[in-house]
């Protein structure tokens, strides 16, 4: 009877090296976090993707009386909304947000829309500037630079 002995030493060498990868998914996490910063960033860039409702003729008023020239919505200055977008990341997690200083109270109200102003009489449409919907998934742009990186990410572990 012959018997045919297999060396897997490379094979088992390459799944050793694949689990390795999939516990310490730091470099991931920061890749994924600087994706999502990004996709923030080219949503106050693009004004809404999908565009974001445009600026109330009372808002637009207000603007001329003080010699404001809107640079965008949600970019009336700097320092602003836009300007606070940070992203943070650990092993596990990966977080964007937005909203520090004077800006903070605000991008609740813009990511979800609501009511504002004196006596919250003021209707703020929801203009979303994280890249997600209403449900909570992603936005076509994010998730495929996500799927692309996880992607490559996880083809990366077998070579």
């Amino acid at each position: 009877m012959s018997f045919l002995q297999i060396q897997d030493e490379a094979v088992r060498q390459r799944f050793a090296q694949a689990v390795k990868s999939l516990t310490n998914t730091q470099r991931l996490a920061a890749t994924l976090e600087r994706i999502l910063v990004s996709q923030t960033l080219q949503n106050f860039h693009a004004n809404g993707r999908p565009k974001w409702a445009g600026l109330s003729p009372v808002t637009l008023a207000i603007y001329r009386k003080q010699g404001i020239t809107p640079q965008g919505i949600l970019q009336r200055s700097a320092g602003g909304l836009r300007d606070s977008v940070q992203g943070d990341h650990d092993q596990n997690t990966v977080t964007v947000g937005a909203g520090s200083g004077k800006s903070a109270a605000y991008a609740p109200i813009h990511q979800f829309g609501g009511m504002a102003g004196r006596n919250r009489k003021v209707k703020i449409p929801a203009r979303r500037y994280l890249p997600m919907n209403p449900s909570g998934f992603l936005q076509p742009e994010a998730e495929t630079a996500i799927d692309h990186t996880a992607t490559a990410f996880l083809s990366n572990m077998f070579k």
